[in-house]
């Protein structure tokens, strides 16, 4: 090891909390938020709208999925839904937005309704309809993109279940994009793998 990374190790050693208190640290954090799912969130019209939404989302996919092509569709959805999840993870932590409206208080990210039921079960279904038109696909999907950025994430805010610290919506909009035609690569990729 040189002298700077020795220098950088010792430091950082140095200078980190000890783990016990980095675990009262969490306690705290989430006994208060627990506390404040109880006293603000629990039974408001707008948990029941969450409620219903994460009841509603899976009838709604098994409906309008085409059985057929089931295996595919919901491997596009598993991989938007996932990588959907994970910057939502990273943007929560980070507290670019925040919500003070949770289903439960034990869901991180907390807004799992909303990634679920408007964000990726619309997007398989766009690829359900188009995916094997990738003009069509592309220019849907950038619909979808733009309804949930400038639409549904304001319906949101309005309705206090989704707030915005460091984040802009304009921001979401080449993210929802973005992630959509990632995945439509990859599934195309898959199956031409599987055809061979």
């Amino acid at each position: 090891m040189n002298i700077v990374s020795l220098n950088l190790y010792e430091y950082l050693l140095s200078s980190t909390i000890p783990i016990d208190e980095l675990i009262q640290i969490e306690k705290t954090f989430y006994n208060t938020i627990q506390d404040f799912w109880r006293e603000h969130n629990l039974y408001t019209w707008q948990w029941w709208l969450l409620v219903i939404l994460s009841i509603l989302s899976p009838i709604f996919y098994w409906i309008f999925i085409n059985k057929i092509r089931i295996t595919e569709v919901t491997a596009y959805g598993l991989f938007y839904g996932v990588s959907a999840i994970i910057l939502d993870s990273i943007g929560s932590n980070a507290m670019a937005w925040t919500y003070p409206i949770r289903l439960t208080p034990y869901l991180f990210p907390q807004l799992y309704p909303y990634d679920i039921g408007i964000v990726i079960i619309p997007f398989m279904l766009i690829y359900q309809r188009w995916g094997d038109n990738f003009k069509k696909f592309f220019l849907i999907s950038g619909f979808q993109s733009a309804f949930l950025a400038f639409v549904a994430e304001q319906f949101l805010e309005f309705f206090n279940i989704y707030q915005e610290i460091t984040w802009k919506n304009i921001y979401s909009f080449p993210i929802y994009w973005l992630l959509a035609i990632i995945c439509w690569f990859i599934i195309t990729r898959f199956k031409k793998i599987e055809q061979r």
